[in-house]
């Protein structure tokens, strides 16, 4: 994976589920892979697009966007995501974030992870389709 700018260390600690990755790191091998990186980060959208490239810029915009036209505090975002204010403020100024942390502060507001790191898909999230329940076979009597 040196076209992803990862070593093989990282890239074996990531696939033994010694660590996860950035978002950064997700866009890089999404690209090497040629694959989406909200598939390849979330499970989000389609696996593969053509000439969708991704990368992180505008991610801490987006958070505080999103952050501040719902009225939420930094505090109160961290209480709801599990991280401290001050962690949300470099996120917000741009600092790099795990994947972990970025599906943390969509799910407290809401929104798709996939949107929030890289600004790809919807914004909100799609509510689940409930699945029907197998047809009932005839009765044979």
């Amino acid at each position: 994976m040196q076209t992803a700018g990862a070593g093989q260390t990282a890239m074996r600690d990531i696939e033994t589920d010694q660590r996860l990755p950035t978002v950064a790191t997700v866009a890089r091998l999404a690209l090497a892979l040629g694959v989406t990186a909200p598939w390849l980060a979330y499970g989000l959208g389609d696996m593969i697009t053509e000439g969708t490239t991704a990368n992180t810029d505008g991610m801490g915009a987006r958070l505080q966007a999103v952050r501040v036209e719902r009225a939420i505090t930094k505090a109160k975002l961290g209480r709801l995501a599990d991280l401290t204010a001050p962690s949300i403020t470099q996120i917000e100024n741009g600092g790099s974030s795990g994947v972990h942390v970025v599906e943390a502060l969509a799910l407290a507001l809401g929104i798709s992870p996939g949107w929030l790191a890289f600004g790809i898909g919807d914004r909100e999230l799609m509510p689940a389709r409930r699945g029907r329940p197998p047809a009932q076979s005839p009765d044979p009597s």
